[in-house]
């Protein structure tokens, strides 16, 4: 069997897709070399990145029977650890083949025992040796002067030419390579420094951001990234409650984990990144992501990020369950089948907590707002854990800032109350998903925004009428009434909503009304404050107002209103012969009919209803309507205090500090 140099473009040249993938191999390199420090420059400007680490370095026999020998597999050829007692990282010996995905050019410098030398690779080259039909199957990279090398021990690496651009800041690669490993810092004696910065478990930017946290073994065995420091004892950043979860995967065949699983706080604190549980071993990255291939549809698992450390997965004696690119594992592989269940069990127990642990924190964070809590304050038994499980969802989900936040608190109260009217509170828990809240805000924020808006200002003016009219002497009774009631016929009839005039009718019933008045005397002129006319409810409505210290003789008034309804009946006769002509008369008076002792009052009654009238008093009719509107007017203070608070979150959002990323929680 032979092997062509092509192998080089699916082992090297084209296998890696990344500049962070890429660097990973350089710094496992190192840490297989029992370097104590690594140190990267990027360079922009030249467009170059130089890696230099002080391990042991390599002499020639080193660089042409290991470095140069592609396919060179160090576990078996000194099995166990290294001098510096080590789990070597490097097993299929390609990963050094990697810096030809990203640069044209390599230049390694190196030192061992004294002996210093220097050779550059260049892809161009190597393309036209496997171009080449008489090609040896051997390149022969170009030697560099020894003198080059500037330091007594370790190798330097110098990346040129680079083929993807630098367009990535210093800061993402310190984060991806933070990520990439976790056995970066003096815990460990190995630094690995950045542009002059040492890169340290902080820079993987989630530890602050989880809020709920599954660790899988005691806690003083976590990542250092988790406690401040000199204190072991307490957690670090935002992390409000923690649980303990067994690491054994597999008790059969001794399989562990450990490291954790989290929660963060707001959807805003995660991207796609970082919504990932990578799974580490020997302490490097093996595998990207377990969470997608677990293929999990809940909503929490949008929040989820983790790190499992399984060493069993790298295990020297078992089959290379690592893929060629180093960035993710055999899906076939027992060990990985094994490992996803484990984590699969872990998850179902998240999910399950998850939700009354978000409705919980959430409610707490919408309570710091006055108004909100104010509102709270006023709902019992079910309807506060809806609006918990409504708070949760709003406090958890990807909010531009605190005027989106506050709209959606706005849109969902209302949506609230609304939904509480019919029963139908149930429908808060199946909206998990922003698109989901902010569509039924969208429908309850206009529609029924508007409508109780619109109910609030009705009942706030008829509460005030009522009002008046309790509040006025006797006297002004009839001029008040004079006022409103032409175009407040509720007053006299709750059924009576909205008068349904037809203007045609009533312009024309007005001008007979005007021939009637002048055939009055002007006694009886003076003597008649108003009358008025409207159709409402499918009738004719007459309102005969008089005043309030007057006495009324029931003959009189019955006398009066057949007059009215004959003049009434007439014009509607005569000039409307189709439309119908059912007529009722309303005299509005400060006392009853006289006589109005106890044997003439029903029969004043009866007289009345025989020209089709009724009568009221003043106070009789403040007392009905009063009693008419009572559950009304409940509810519109009901509405009015709703929409009050609604309206003064525009103040709580404006005052309200957000909470410190500071807070801690004892273990």
């Amino acid at each position: 069997m032979t092997i062509s140099l092509n192998v080089l473009n699916h082992l090297g040249i084209g296998l890696y897709s990344n500049v962070p993938a890429v660097l990973s191999e350089v710094v496992a390199n190192a840490w297989d070399a029992d370097a104590e420090e690594v140190t990267i420059n990027i360079d922009k400007e030249k467009g170059e990145i130089v890696v230099y680490d002080t391990g042991v370095g390599m002499d020639g026999d080193d660089i042409n029977a290991r470095y140069l020998n592609v396919g060179y597999r160090k576990r078996d050829d000194v099995p166990g650890k290294t001098a510096a007692d080590r789990e070597p990282m490097g097993r299929k010996g390609i990963g050094k083949l990697s810096v030809f995905s990203i640069a044209e050019t390599v230049e390694v410098y190196s030192t061992k025992n004294g002996e210093r030398h220097a050779f550059r690779m260049n892809s161009d080259d190597i393309q036209r040796q496997i171009a080449d039909p008489h090609a040896t199957g051997e390149y022969h990279p170009e030697a560099l002067d020894p003198g080059l090398v500037d330091f007594d021990k370790g190798t330097k690496i110098v990346l040129k030419d680079l083929k993807k651009g630098l367009t990535r800041t210093a800061e993402y690669l310190r984060r991806r390579l933070a990520r990439r490993f976790s056995v970066i810092g003096a815990a460990h004696g190995f630094e690995v420094v950045l542009n002059g910065a040492p890169i340290a478990a902080k820079d993987r930017g989630y530890y602050d951001k989880i809020e709920f946290l599954w660790h899988l073994e005691e806690l003083e065995q976590l990542d250092d990234g988790f406690f401040e420091e000199g204190n072991g004892r307490r957690l670090r950043g935002n992390i409000r409650k923690h649980f303990e979860v067994s690491g054994m995967v597999d008790a059969e065949e001794g399989w562990t984990a450990h490291g954790w699983i989290g929660t963060v706080d707001e959807q805003k604190s995660i991207d796609e990144d970082n919504n990932t549980i990578v799974v580490l071993a020997r302490g490097k990255l093996i595998h990207e992501d377990v969470l997608k291939d677990l293929k999990e549809g809940g909503v929490y698992s949008k929040y989820l990020i983790g790190e499992i450390y399984a060493d069993f997965m790298d295990a020297s004696d078992l089959p290379d369950i690592v893929t060629s690119d180093r960035q993710s594992v055999n899906q076939d592989d027992e060990r990985y089948g094994k490992l996803k269940a484990y984590v699969r069990t872990i998850l179902k127990n998240i999910e399950n907590q998850w939700s009354g642990l978000r409705n919980e924190v959430g409610t707490e964070r919408a309570l710091r707002h006055p108004t909100i809590q104010a509102w709270y304050g006023r709902l019992k038994g079910d309807r506060r854990k809806s609006a918990q499980k409504l708070f949760g969802r709003i406090e958890s989900l990807n909010m531009p800032d605190a005027e989106a936040k506050k709209e959606l608190y706005k849109s969902g109260m209302l949506a609230f109350e609304r939904l509480s009217l019919n029963d139908s509170l149930s429908t808060l828990e199946g909206l998990e998903t922003k698109e989901e809240l902010e569509l039924l805000s969208r429908l309850f924020g206009t529609v029924d925004e508007i409508e109780a808006v619109h109910y609030y200002e009705i009942a706030r003016g008829r509460l005030e009428v009522v009002k008046q009219f309790e509040e006025v002497l006797p006297d002004a009774k009839e001029k008040l009434l004079q006022r409103y009631i032409f175009d407040h016929l509720w007053l006299l009839d709750p059924s009576w909503e909205r008068a349904a005039s037809n203007q045609r009718i009533e312009e024309a019933v007005t001008k007979e009304f005007r021939d009637l008045d002048a055939k009055l005397t002007p006694e009886e002129r003076k003597g008649r404050i108003d009358i008025r006319y409207r159709t409402a409810a499918g009738k004719h409505v007459i309102i005969e107002l008089k005043k309030y210290d007057r006495s009324v003789d029931a003959m009189d008034l019955v006398a009066q209103v057949r007059k009215y309804r004959d003049a009434l009946d007439k014009c509607l006769r005569t000039k409307f012969p189709h439309e119908p002509r059912l007529i009722e008369t309303i005299c509005v008076l400060g006392s009853p009919p006289a006589p109005n002792d106890t044997d003439h009052a029903a029969e004043n009654i009866n007289l009345l209803r025989q020209v089709g009238a009724r009568h009221i008093t003043y106070d009789e009719l403040i007392q009905d309507t009063r009693k008419s509107y009572e559950e009304y007017l409940a509810k519109q203070k009901e509405v009015s205090d709703l929409l009050a608070m609604i309206n003064k979150l525009d103040d709580d959002f404006g005052t309200v500090a957000p909470p410190s990323r500071s807070e801690h929680t004892d273990s």
